[in-house]
């Protein structure tokens, strides 16, 4: 059962890495909307849920929704990677939501499993928030 999960978990690294190359891509190239869309649907795929409901509920619900350390800390990557799109667009307000929701998620994933990446994350994000 273990192998599964970290075929699993594998794949969905993947999968997020790619997404986040060409959402990226799409936000150096200045096509900010793309990226965002990019965003909506890398949820839909990473994890069957729609991006809107996973920023807008509680950071402790959406953890639970989303089960494991490595899904949350995929949607901290995600959010983290929205807020650079909204500061190119000038939405400080945005940044500071997104910001702020990844650094919550963050430390719910260290409660579920401290990781050193998730160490690293939540560290980023405290930074960047702090930054603002």
């Amino acid at each position: 059962m273990a192998g599964i999960r970290e075929d699993y978990i594998e794949r969905m690294i993947k999968q997020l890495v790619s997404a986040l190359a060409a959402i990226v891509k799409a936000g150096k190239s200045q096509r900010t909307d793309e990226a965002l869309e990019l965003v909506q649907q890398t949820s839909l795929s990473l994890f069957g849920m729609e991006y809107r409901m996973l920023i807008t509920i509680d950071a402790a619900s959406v953890a639970e929704l989303l089960g494991t350390p490595e899904k949350i800390l995929a949607l901290v990557k995600l959010l983290s990677a929205e807020a650079d799109l909204l500061e190119q667009r000038g939405d400080a307000e945005g940044v500071a939501h997104r910001l702020g929701h990844a650094l919550a998620l963050s430390r719910q994933a260290q409660n579920k499993k401290a990781t050193a990446e998730g160490e690293a994350l939540l560290l980023a994000m405290s930074d960047r928030l702090a930054a603002l």
